[in-house]
């Protein structure tokens, strides 16, 4: 039981870590009103495509 809480220790240590470095540009984007709209828009965008290519990939196609 140890061993499994300083693995969960350790990636908790590492994602402070890595989000660490990315927190100036987030909070840029966070205080930019225009920058988070695109940015949010970015990711939904990239979300339903993933999604259809996803669902495409099961065979699932459109009517034509």
């Amino acid at each position: 039981m140890g061993d499994m809480s300083s693995i969960i220790s350790g990636v908790g240590t590492a994602s402070t870590w890595f989000f660490g470095l990315f927190k100036d540009m987030i909070d840029m984007i966070v205080a930019n009103n225009l920058l988070l709209w695109s940015v949010l828009l970015a990711i939904v965008c990239g979300s339903v495509g993933l999604g259809i290519k996803v669902i495409r990939k099961f065979g699932l196609k459109g009517r034509r």
